[in-house]
């Protein structure tokens, strides 16, 4: 990862060990800023509790309210928010992820994008960028796209995201994995103006970063 990140309105200096929003400073203590930090790096991966606690407290016990206190007090720094997540997505029963596609910043200033992140995948109330490669969606708290919908099944859908584009398969869900109404029943191509549902719960697909001719919006 580069020395600078630029998420939304905000830098994270990793050099200085510093959060800035433009050219002010934003105040941070100094688990929160490693947490910070931790998710930053990992992004988009969500890191479980338990994991997050053995690297801000190596071979110490902490009380559980530690970590989500931290967790608030980014929050506030960010102005962000539990019910709107721009940037800390909360991954019930599991862990913390970071949102926003973060750009890192070359040496010379100029920024680049997150070379992993390829697609968005948005829904009411989640939000996930995606590299290259296959993302089960269900209901199951350890998948990155988890949706908590009783509609959902917890292994409900593989999307393959790729450089040419991406698809949707079903897999073998109780309510089933819809493109344009369209009941899935083998991989299907997503369009750029497909829009998918799982279960109940409707999903939008888009590009990041630059691709072949076939793109979701």
């Amino acid at each position: 990862m580069s020395e600078r990140v630029h998420f939304g309105e905000f830098v994270l200096d990793l050099r200085t060990r510093a959060l800035t929003r433009g050219s002010d400073p934003v105040a941070l203590s100094p688990k929160a800023y490693q947490l910070l930090e931790t998710l930053v790096a990992s992004r988009p991966a969500a890191l479980s509790k338990a994991d997050l606690q053995n690297r801000l407290w190596p071979d110490t016990f902490v009380v559980e309210k530690n970590l989500p206190n931290l967790v608030s007090e980014i929050r506030r720094a960010l102005d962000d928010t539990t019910s709107t997540p721009r940037f800390i997505r909360t991954v019930p029963k599991f862990g913390y992820a970071f949102l926003d596609q973060a750009d890192e910043v070359c040496a010379d200033g100029a920024a680049r994008p997150a070379e992993h992140a390829r697609y968005l995948v948005t829904w009411n109330g989640g939000r996930v960028p995606l590299e290259d490669g296959d993302h089960v969606i269900g209901r199951d708290p350890d998948l990155a796209l988890f949706i908590d919908s009783p509609t959902v099944s917890r292994r409900h859908a593989l999307l393959r995201t790729a450089a040419s584009g991406a698809t949707i398969e079903d897999l073998k869900s109780k309510n089933g994995t819809f493109v344009n109404e369209q009941r899935c029943a083998a991989p299907t191509l997503l369009g750029d103006t497909d829009v998918i549902r799982v279960g109940s719960v409707g999903l939008r697909l888009r590009a990041i970063r630059a691709f072949g001719s076939t793109v979701t919006a």
